[in-house]
């Protein structure tokens, strides 16, 4: 009797689009999963645009190379290997070629990866290349996708694609701040909770082509079925995680980096730049007396709005370290004039810096921000409470989970053009910084959540076991 082949290597090939927001979490989660199953492999795949910036010294912009985790990054080609610019090629052209490109060139890793005695056994995607499941049916090899935003944010989605989105549409469009939706296994949602897409109603908007980007991915996920691996934790999120049954849906995060991670192994994307200045001037700073404000990577604030913030910051009286990124037209940028040099300056003006580093420094006691996802999981674990100034897609839902359910910040209040002005600001702050009880049940809360949030991963919690589970092999999904 001949003995039965060896159980086939696990192989998981990540597959994102090249932001910056989609590779870090990605890169971040592909290293987990080669550390909760050292026998697996694992290979990271973006576009060529994103890869370069990974990797900028290689001799080829498409080379391979293997990063310090021990991960080997394969790119494929969008048709952008320069990049995307909207105002070069046109915001229409994007995704009918980069589908039609990324099918072509992922196919071509995953039959080169095969050749090399490789052969991938599961494809993990995010969520603005939907077209992955159909190279990995092709390939006959499951696909799973690893939702990089709230569950509550992917229930509801799949709910305005599956016979809510009037109702959806007439709770974010109404004129009653009061109005709520209810929608299945969630709690009813003020329109202030929702994520911008869903409001938009017109193909004339300037974001509609976001809203037909979703549409595309949970089209793919009704025809394929992949299993949904969410960045959060089931302690934040119990009802959001089982509000589409029709998924089996598991919490692996947060997928943040550690506090002690070198940047060599954090598995982020960085900009190149100099930390020791601002890290200096933190050194000074008395425990939690700093204000740490960003907006993320992609969208600078309004001249009015970096005004109405400088002067609101100025107005707390406390020390503030200010990421103001360089503008495109018509927005705000990082003045370097005005960044303060000496013990004495209350602030600190910068157009880059390590994020993680800066939430984890005992001097930083509140983040003003966007409520970017990963922004704010990073701030949860570093239980730093936030001032929630949310701009669009997922972050008003995000501000919602942070001032509303996990009580580890306050919402900021703008104004009918969506600037929060000065007074607000300030007020915030002191929310937040002050010597009253609510701020001292809000810095209480954070200090549980960081807690909570190690609990979940580093002491085998519900999203450590679910990440083991999936990186043994029980992948699921649609072959």
């Amino acid at each position: 009797m001949e003995n039965p082949p060896p159980p086939q290597q696990q192989h998981f090939l990540f597959v994102t689009t090249p932001m910056q927001g989609h590779i870090n979490p990605t890169r971040r989660f592909a290293a987990l999963v080669m550390a909760s199953n050292p026998d697996a492999r694992v290979t990271f795949c973006t576009a060529v645009s994103g890869h370069r910036r990974i990797f900028p010294s290689l001799a080829s912009p498409d080379e391979e190379a293997v990063d310090a985790a021990g991960v080997l990054h394969a790119p494929y080609s969008d048709g952008f290997d320069d990049g995307f610019n909207p105002a070069v090629h046109g915001a229409g052209n994007y995704r009918a070629r980069a589908s039609a490109a990324g099918r072509e060139t992922l196919s071509a890793v995953v039959t080169r990866l095969a050749a090399r005695g490789r052969p991938v056994t599961c494809m993990v995607y995010t969520f603005l290349v939907p077209w992955v499941p159909d190279v990995a049916r092709a390939h006959g090899v499951p696909a799973a996708l690893f939702w990089i935003q709230p569950a509550a944010v992917f229930a509801v989605y799949y709910h305005y694609f599956h016979g809510h989105d009037a109702a959806l549409a007439a709770c974010a469009n109404g004129l009653d701040p009061d109005a709520t939706v209810a929608l299945p296994g969630l709690p009813p949602l003020k329109p202030e909770a929702l994520p911008s897409v869903v409001s938009i109603t017109s193909p004339e908007h300037r974001h509609h082509v976001v809203l037909d980007m979703v549409r595309e991915l949970f089209l793919s996920l009704d025809e394929h079925k992949p299993r949904v691996l969410v960045n959060t934790l089931d302690a934040l999120e119990p009802d959001a995680l089982r509000a589409v049954p029709q998924f089996e849906v598991d919490a692996v995060g947060p997928v943040v980096p550690p506090d002690d991670a070198s940047t060599s192994s954090r598995a982020d994307l960085l900009h190149c730049h100099d930390a020791k200045p601002y890290m200096e001037w933190l050194e000074t700073r008395p425990a939690r007396s700093v204000v740490y404000v960003s907006f993320g990577s992609i969208l600078p604030v309004s001249r009015r709005q970096e005004e109405e913030m400088r002067k609101g910051l100025e107005a707390t009286g406390r020390p503030y370290l200010w990421v103001a990124r360089k503008a495109g037209a018509g927005g705000a940028s990082a003045d370097s004039s005005s960044a303060a040099d000496g013990d004495g300056a209350q602030g600190m003006v910068v157009d880059w810096c390590d994020q993680v580093r800066v939430l984890s420094h005992p001097a930083v006691g509140c983040f003003v921000t966007h409520c970017g996802w990963n922004s704010t999981l990073e701030s949860v674990t570093r239980g730093v409470p936030m001032v929630a100034v949310p701009q669009w897609t997922d972050q008003p839902t995000v501000a919602w989970l942070v001032d509303a359910c996990m009580g580890a910040g306050v919402r900021a209040r703008a104004d009918g053009e969506g600037v929060v002005e000065r007074g607000e600001l300030q007020r915030c702050v002191e929310m937040v910084m002050g010597d009253g009880e609510a701020a001292a049940a809000i810095r209480a809360q954070s200090d549980c959540w960081r807690e909570v949030t190690r609990e979940a991963v580093v002491r085998g919690g519900t999203s450590e076991r679910n990440l083991r589970a999936f990186a043994l092999g029980t992948a699921g999904g649609d072959a």
